[in-house]
C-alpha cells in the first residue's frame, strides 16, 4: 500500500507530536498553575485532546481513501476561488497538508485532524471558561469524541469538518463578548462566521442563530443599536469575497445549484423521511448521545423565551435554529445526515451540564459515554477491516487495484500510438482514478455523455478528445449506475476488456468493470 511507505515518517512525527505537545501542556501547568486558575484547559481534559488526536493520526495513516476525499482532493490540484457544489476551504486545507506530507492519503486526511486539534481545544476551553468544573469539562470532551458524528469529521476531510470548527468558534466569541462587554469581540465572531461559509454554504445558518441569541438575552440585545454587529456581518461577508467573485465569474451557478437542487427535493409530507433522519442521527450521535442531545432540544428549547442565563441561551441558540429547520425540512424532503452536524456540539455540552447538576445521575452518565465510546469503537473497527463487506456501505474498496490495471491498458495503448482518456459515470470514481493513477492524470465523468458533473463541467478540456479511445471505469454499486446504451452513442465500439473482483469473506465486495470505448465522437 502507498500508505505504508510514510509509516515510518508517521510514527515519527506522531512520537515528536506527542512529546512536544506534552512539554507545552505541563509547560502551560506550571506557568499558569493549574490546579488553582479555573479557566485554564485542566490536565486531564489535555489527555483526552492529544489522546483523540494521537488516535486520529493512526486512522489517518491507515484507513482507505472515500471517494468525497478524493473528490475534494481533486479541487486541490487545481486551485481556485471557489467551486461548483461547495465553497474552497476544504480543499484549501488538503493543497496546504499534501504540500507537506505529500500526495497521500494520509497528506489528505490530516488535514481534517488538524481542524479537529484546533476544535477540541476550542471546546475545552469553552467548558471550562463556562463552567469551571475540570470534571466536567473532561467528561463532555470525552462525550463529544465518543460521537460517530464528530469523530468522524475527525479523520475524514469535508466541507463539514472546517464548518464545525468556525460555527464553534463563532461562538466561543461570542462567549468572550458576554464575558468581557469588549466589541472588538464582534469583529473576531464575524471573521469566524465568514470562516464558516467559506467552509459550507449552510454555514449561513449561523446567522438566524446569532440573531437569535442577542435577540433574546436581555443583556445583549443592547448590541442591535450599535454598528459593531453589523460590522462584523461585512467582515464575514469580506472573508466569504472569494466565493461570491468566483459565482458572479460563473453565472451564480453554486447558488442555483444549491437552492434550484434543494427546493426540487421537496415534496408532499412523508413521514417515511423523518424516521430516515432520526435513524440516522440515531446512528451518528451513539445511541445514549442521541437521547441526550434531543432531550437536552426539548428541555431548553422549550425555554428560549425563559429568563436562562446567557451562557445557557448561547449554547441553545447554536443548536436549536439548524434542528428544528432541518426536522422541519425532513417532513417534506431527505435531509442528510450530516446536516444537522453542527447543532450537536452545545446540546452535548448543555447535557453533560445538566447531568452534573444532579450528582445521583452521573454514574449513568459514565456508563452512558462508555457505552457510546464501545459503538465508536466498533464502528471504526468493521470499516477498518480491509474490503469488509458492507454492499452499498463499501464505497472504497477496489479502486486502486483498478487503477493499477488503467494505468496498465492506458500504456499498452500509447505503445501502440493511441493516446487514451479515462472517465468514469461518477464523478466520485473519476476522483478514486484519478488520485490513485500513479501521475493523477486528468479523469473525466459523466459530462463525456453529456450528463451534468458537478465541478467536472467547470474544467475545460485543455485538449481534443475527437477520435480518441476513453478507458470507461464502473462498479456495481447503484450510484454508478452503468447503462451500456448510453454509453455507445458517443463511441463507434464499446467492449468490455476487464473485470475485477474484490472478496472478502466469502462474498463479492466490489465489481468493478473497464470498457475500451473507441472513436469518441463528443458530447456537444
Amino acid at each position: 500500500m502507498q500508505v505504508l511507505r510514510y509509516a515510518p515518517v508517521h510514527q515519527q512525527f506522531a512520537s515528536a507530536f506527542s512529546r512536544s505537545l506534552r512539554e507545552a501542556v505541563f509547560a502551560g501547568a506550571s506557568e499558569l498553575n493549574l490546579q488553582t486558575n479555573p479557566l485554564a484547559i485542566p490536565i486531564k481534559a489535555w489527555k483526552v485532546i492529544l489522546g483523540f488526536t494521537l488516535f486520529r493520526m493512526f486512522l489517518a495513516a491507515v484507513l482507505p481513501l472515500t471517494p468525497q476525499e478524493a473528490y475534494y482532493w481533486s479541487w486541490s490540484r487545481d486551485l481556485a476561488l471557489s467551486y461548483f457544489d461547495h465553497p474552497p476551504l476544504a480543499s484549501y486545507s488538503i493543497w496546504l497538508t499534501t504540500s507537506v506530507f505529500g500526495q497521500s492519503i494520509f497528506g489528505i486526511k490530516i488535514a481534517a485532524v488538524l481542524w479537529f486539534l484546533g476544535l477540541n481545544i476550542l471546546w475545552a476551553k469553552l467548558i471550562q471558561e463556562m463552567f469551571g468544573n475540570p470534571d466536567q469539562t473532561f467528561w463532555t470532551l470525552l462525550a463529544l469524541n465518543a460521537s460517530i458524528v464528530f469523530e468522524l469529521y475527525g479523520f475524514v476531510i469535508t466541507p463539514d469538518t472546517p464548518l464545525i470548527f468556525a460555527w464553534t468558534a463563532t461562538f466561543y466569541a461570542l462567549w468572550k463578548l458576554i464575558q468581557s462587554d469588549n466589541p472588538k469581540w464582534w469583529f473576531v465572531a464575524g471573521f469566524f462566521m465568514g470562516l464558516a461559509w467559506l467552509g459550507k454554504y449552510s454555514g449561513i445558518m449561523l446567522v438566524p442563530s446569532v440573531f437569535l441569541f442577542i435577540l433574546v438575552s436581555k443583556h445583549q440585545r443592547k448590541w442591535l443599536f450599535t454598528p459593531y454587529p453589523y460590522i462584523g456581518a461585512l467582515i464575514a461577508t469580506l472573508v466569504f469575497s472569494p466565493v461570491l467573485i468566483w459565482n458572479a465569474q460563473h453565472e451564480w451557478i453554486s447558488f442555483a445549484f444549491q437552492g434550484a437542487r434543494r427546493t426540487a427535493g421537496m415534496g408532499s409530507w412523508k413521514l417515511r423521511f423523518v424516521g430516515e433522519l432520526f435513524g440516522s442521527q440515531l446512528f451518528i450521535l451513539t445511541p445514549y448521545l442521541f437521547v441526550l442531545v434531543f432531550s437536552m432540544l426539548n428541555r431548553y428549547g422549550r425555554k428560549i423565551f425563559s429568563d436562562m442565563e446567557d451562557k445557557i441561551l448561547l449554547l441553545v441558540s447554536s443548536g436549536l435554529v439548524t434542528s428544528v429547520f432541518f426536522i422541519a425540512v425532513s417532513f417534506r424532503s431527505l435531509v442528510k445526515m450530516n446536516w444537522l452536524a453542527p447543532a450537536y456540539w452545545s446540546f452535548i455540552i448543555l447535557g453533560i451540564y445538566f447531568l452534573f447538576q444532579t450528582p445521583q445521575r452521573l454514574r449513568r452518565m459514565k456508563i452512558g459515554i462508555y457505552s457510546s465510546l464501545a459503538f465508536l469503537g466498533l464502528g471504526i473497527s468493521v470499516v477498518a477491516v480491509p474490503d469488509v463487506p458492507l454492499g452499498e456501505g463499501n464505497t472504497w474498496s477496489g479502486w486502486k487495484m483498478a487503477a493499477s490495471e488503467v494505468a496498465a491498458i492506458r500504456d499498452s495503448l500509447k505503445l501502440q500510438g493511441d493516446d487514451s482518456f479515462i472517465f468514469s459515470t461518477n464523478y466520485k470514481a473519476s476522483s478514486l482514478l484519478k488520485f490513485y493513477l500513479p501521475d493523477h492524470p486528468r479523469t473525466y465523468a459523466q459530462d463525456i455523455i453529456g450528463r451534468k458533473a458537478l465541478q467536472f463541467d467547470i474544467w475545460t478540456k485543455t485538449e481534443s478528445l475527437a477520435g480518441k479511445t476513453g478507458i470507461l471505469v464502473v462498479d456495481d454499486r447503484r450510484e454508478y449506475r452503468f447503462k451500456r446504451k448510453r454509453i455507445e452513442p458517443y463511441f463507434t465500439d464499446v467492449i468490455k476488456v476487464k473485470t475485477i473482483k474484490i472478496e472478502n469473506f466469502g462474498q463479492i465486495v466490489r465489481k468493478i468493470d473497464i470498457y475500451l470505448c473507441t472513436g469518441y465522437q463528443g458530447a456537444g
